[in-house]
This record gives C-alpha cells, structure tokens and sequence, in this order.
C-alpha cells in the first residue's frame, strides 16, 4: 500500500506552528508586573537624655524618732517566778530607789523565815550560855551552832525578799504588766519600767539595720518637730551600743539610732515623733547623675551616652549613692548626654 502525503498541506501546518512558538506566549493572557515596595523612611527613635553636670550630693539616714528618757530601767523577777499576791504601782507613780513594786506568793516563806529566827535566836542562848560556862569545846560546838543557824536564816530571808520586786532606780513608772492576781509570771518578764524623766533624748528605731551601719556616734541630725528646725547629735549607735545580757535590751540597741537634743522644746514631752536626717556623707562640685541614667549588670556598672545620632557606653566608678542620684567618679565627663532607662 502506498501513502500520499499533501505536501502542500504539510507545508501550510509547519508554517503555522513556526510562528507560534516564535511569538512565545503572545497569544496567551499576559500577567501584571510587580510593583516595586514603596522607599519608607526610617523612623527615628526618640530618647529621654539628661546632661551630666557637677552638683552636690547627700547620703542620708532618714527616719521618725520618738523621744524617750534617757535612762529606763526594766524590773524583772531573775531568780524565780511565781503568783502575783499584789501590784504595788501604776503608770504615773513616782518611786525611789527600793521601794515595793509587786509582790509575787510568799509559798510557806514568811512562816519559814519565823522558824530560821527562832532557831537563829537559841543559838545566840546557847552560845552565851557556853561563854559563861567558859567550856572551851562547848563554846567552838555553840559557834557553828550559830554560824549554822545564821546562814540557814539568811538564805530564808533572801528567798523571802526575792518574792518582791523593788525600785532600782528613782524615776516615774512608765509601765505596768496587765498581770492581776493571781496570774503567774515567769522570769525576765518585763513587769515594771522605770525612767528617769528629767532627761530625754531621741530614739529612732530601724528594721533594716544595714540602713543605720554609716552612723556614727558624734554626727549631727536634722530635727523637725512642729515645723521647727531643732538640731541634735549622735550618741550612741548599734555598733556603739553598750552590753548588756537583756536580751530584749540588747535587740533594740542592735536596730536604733540615740540622739540628743541641742535642746529640747518646752512644750516637748516623752512619747512625742520628730522627723530626722542624719547627713552620713556628703560631696560638693562633683559629677552627679540621676539614678534612672546608671544601668547595672552583674557587677558591672554603665551609662548609655547620646552623641547626636549615635550611641555608646561608658564603665563607671561610683560614689555616693542615695535613692535618687549617683556620684561618679570616673567614666564619663561633664556636658555629655546620657540616655535615661
């Protein structure tokens, strides 16, 4: 079988095809071309700065003190406790040195001390007796008799005046324990305070007692009281503080601050608050920058400095330091701008 090809056919098809792959896609939907982003301008940060001049600068204990008798006494039972028989005082009364407080249950002493006098008086008899006999071995025999006699008694009758609480020192009662009887007290109770009221002085107390190590005894303190300035000194101080084996003593030397009046207000009595500062250091002419301009990390201490657009750090050595300024004492230098946190 013979095939006849239509050249002339074959001829128009491969012209056809030619020019369309030629064209390319011409004859195919044409896509949008891609818009170009739009040029943005970079917007420019702001920054709160603050120039670093030179100033003065405080550190300061500040604080409420109330004013107190300088000498108090805290009367306690040490030897004993027991039931309170009778309260001899209130807050108010004026008492001198001895006089009876509180009087705790005798428990069988006061007959006791009548048996210890009566044997402490045979004694005496007996010995007399031996004297007049003039027999030698009786009288050495009445001797420790007596001597036995005596000590019995005076063990008895210090038993017997333990049971009772005296003044130790002349002042005005300024508290009375809320004990009646009869309620039982231990030892070291606070039951009476005594003070000597003819002279006060300041008492700032303090829980966080690292606040008070930079005081020391001798500083002067700022006093404000009814919008009057009063000034007053430094008298004792934690570190200054004397010993004592009271242990509630020994807690509020460890966390107050004393201080004495140049003079003390007429109208001023105990229990009155008065506001003080106490300028531990101080620095004139020095560098000094708000707190919110230091930034720490670790143990490294910086500032962020402005130079027109730019910006960069500084290391920097630090002095006095309160909460609200820095001192510094190196790393930076006056006139700069530095970038606030």
């Amino acid at each position: 079988m013979s095939i006849k090809v239509n050249w002339k056919r074959s001829l128009i098809i491969t012209a056809s095809l030619t020019f369309i792959f030629s064209s390319g896609c011409s004859l195919l939907p044409k896509e949008d071309e891609a818009l170009a982003p739009p040029l943005v301008k970079p917007v420019k940060q702001n920054f709160t700065t603050i120039e670093v001049k030179k100033t003065s600068i405080e550190e300061s204990i500040k604080g409420v003190s109330t004013l107190m008798p300088y000498q108090m006494v805290y009367h306690q039972f040490k030897d004993n406790g027991g039931r309170v028989q009778e309260i001899f005082v209130r807050a108010g009364n004026e008492v001198k040195i001895g006089d009876p407080l509180i009087q705790l249950e005798v428990e069988g002493l006061d007959l006791d001390i009548k048996y210890k006098t009566l044997d402490l008086e045979k004694a005496k008899v007996n010995l007399e007796a031996a004297r007049q006999s003039r027999d030698e071995s009786n009288m050495k025999l009445r001797m420790l008799e007596l001597d036995i006699a005596q000590t019995n008694y005076n063990n008895t009758l210090a038993k017997l005046h333990s049971r009772r609480l005296t003044a130790e020192m002349e002042g005005v009662v300024t508290f009375v324990t809320e004990v009646r009887p009869p309620d039982f007290v231990k030892t070291y109770d606070n039951l009476v305070v005594v003070a000597d009221m003819r002279k006060l002085r300041l008492v700032m107390e303090k829980t966080d007692v690292s606040l008070l190590t930079s005081a020391v005894v001798g500083m002067k303190a700022e006093v404000t009281w009814k919008g009057n300035k009063l000034m007053a000194t430094v008298t004792q101080t934690p570190s200054s503080a004397p010993q004592t084996d009271d242990p509630q003593l020994r807690d509020r030397y460890n966390k107050s601050i004393y201080m004495e009046l140049d003079e003390i207000p007429e109208d001023a009595k105990m229990g009155d608050t008065m506001d003080v500062k106490i300028i531990t250091k101080k620095k004139e002419e020095t560098l000094v920058i708000p707190s919110q301009a230091l930034r720490t990390f670790m143990s490294r201490n910086y500032v962020q400095i402005l130079d027109g657009e730019r910006i960069s750090e500084a290391d920097v050595e630090i002095g006095i330091k309160n909460p609200t300024e820095v001192e510094i004492l190196a790393g930076i230098q006056e006139g700069q701008q530095l970038i606030l946190r």
